[in-house]
């Protein structure tokens, strides 16, 4: 006869909010962007709000109804909020930074690039963005919107499209594909017939009338096909594709956000920042909040309803938050590491591994590989880093190999590489010397 008795036992379950969280670590910011405005579509009870008060005198922080957030929870999520505001509404909100939008991006790198007197203009263009990143307002009417003159619009103009991915301000998707050509052979990637096919044939090329289009330019229609193979492999129809989406661009990535920067401080420390939107912000729904407090007076399919969509909702920034403190604490443990480096540049960068950052801040390994992998970082001297990049330890040595190589006055060996760099500190075999050198792109010596 079988005897049943009962037990505890500890065991670790993976919970879908465990799974969701470990989804958001590896997003980077335009991904996570995506995801966030897919969970804004979906779920009523969770809303974006828009603040546009001063910030926090104190600390810099957003203020939405006269809360700073930023005082409100520090990165534990501890709140410090005063008793009045805890007795408030604001006790049961939960709010978290989103990322960035397309416009605010485009804006900060306007700022930073022109003088204090263009801001206007760089607003008022960048404001006339649709979605899709199409100026829907011709230059001649903003100019005379504004009354200034028109060459200075123009010149903010230009800018914005230096600055942005190429094709950002165009009229249509046609002078969207021809800025990307510019900008393609520019990097000496061309295709014959696709300047002609995009100015003149664009609606036939579209169509499928490749024997019309070879007729009309005197070529072969598989000619034609192979502009077009050209044009769905290097370009995009809408110029915000570039920004939303790096999947959508076939083999290239175009333009890219950091997910987090290194400032260098006025006391001469480094800081890390998370890159999130300095206004729009996400929350509980207020309506659905108080539909929760008062659930015993709902009818069953409506208490589940505001339950579920609440809980989900509270999962869900509680783990955008846990993404950006896991995030903010990586950063700060590499820049402890790592200052030599952010002062005197790349050969200075110190061999340091996943597995010592996860034991010093009592994370998994996974952890921290999921949360550096495809994030950048933006460095103080205003150069784009992959976070990955820290824990390449080779970086110095194959920095001075690319060094001795350029000034090599007849083409060195890899064994005469590898006895140079050895004087230098740095005792690396010649077979691995050959590694680097096929890493970097660089031939071999009988080919240089």
């Amino acid at each position: 006869m079988f005897d049943m008795s009962m037990s505890p036992e500890m065991s670790m379950r993976v919970t879908p909010a465990l799974l969701n969280l470990a989804h958001l670590l590896t997003l980077p910011s335009m991904a996570l962007h995506q995801v966030v405005q897919q969970e804004l579509s979906e779920n009523p009870a969770l809303e974006e709000v828009e603040t546009y008060e001063a910030p926090c005198t104190r600390c810099g922080g957003p203020i939405i109804e006269g809360l700073c957030l930023r005082c409100a929870y520090d990165s534990t999520g501890e709140e410090h909020v005063p008793s009045l505001a805890k007795d408030s509404e604001f006790d049961a909100f939960l709010f978290i930074a989103a990322p960035p939008s397309m416009a605010e991006g485009l804006l900060a790198d306007l700022h930073a690039s022109l003088p204090e007197s263009e801001h206007r203009i760089a607003q008022a263009l960048v404001g006339n963005l649709d979605d899709q990143g199409f100026l829907t307002d011709n230059v001649e009417y903003i100019a005379t919107t504004l009354n200034v003159p028109f060459d200075r619009v123009n010149a903010v103009l230009q800018s914005l499209r230096e600055l942005g991915p190429p094709g950002i301000a165009a009229h249509d998707t046609r002078e969207c594909l021809l800025a990307q050509l510019d900008a393609l052979a520019a990097e000496g990637v061309t295709c014959a017939y696709a300047r002609e096919i995009i100015t003149d044939l664009l609606e036939d090329l579209g169509a499928h009338r490749y024997t019309r289009i070879a007729r009309r330019l005197q070529i072969s229609t598989d000619q034609v096909r192979a502009v077009r193979d050209f044009i769905q492999q290097h370009l995009w129809p809408y110029p915000a594709q570039a920004m939303i989406s790096e999947a959508s661009i076939p083999e290239r990535v175009h333009y890219q956000r950091p997910d987090l920067a290194i400032v260098h401080s006025d006391d001469d420390t480094f800081r890390v920042e998370i890159m999130h939107s300095p206004r729009r912000m996400l929350r509980l729904n207020p309506l659905y909040q108080e539909l929760a407090r008062h659930s015993t007076t709902l009818e069953d399919d409506e208490r589940f309803h505001v339950q579920e969509y609440i809980a989900r909702a509270r999962t869900f920034l509680a783990n955008l938050r846990q993404r950006e403190s896991t995030l903010q604490r990586i950063g700060e443990a590499i820049v402890a590491r790592q200052e030599a480096f952010l002062r005197r540049g790349i050969r200075f960068l110190a061999p340091m591994t996943r597995t010592e950052i996860a034991a010093e801040l009592g994370l998994h390994e996974s952890t921290v590989s999921r949360a550096t992998t495809d994030k950048s970082v933006l460095l103080p001297q205003m150069t784009l880093m992959p976070l990955s990049e820290f824990f390449v330890a080779a970086r110095g040595v194959q920095d001075v190999l690319r060094e001795l190589i350029s000034n090599e006055p007849k083409p060195l060996s890899d064994a005469d590489l590898s006895r140079l760099l050895k004087e230098r500190g740095y005792t690396v075999a010649r077979r691995t010397v050959a590694k680097y050198r096929e890493q970097m792109q660089i031939p071999p010596s009988n080919m240089r």
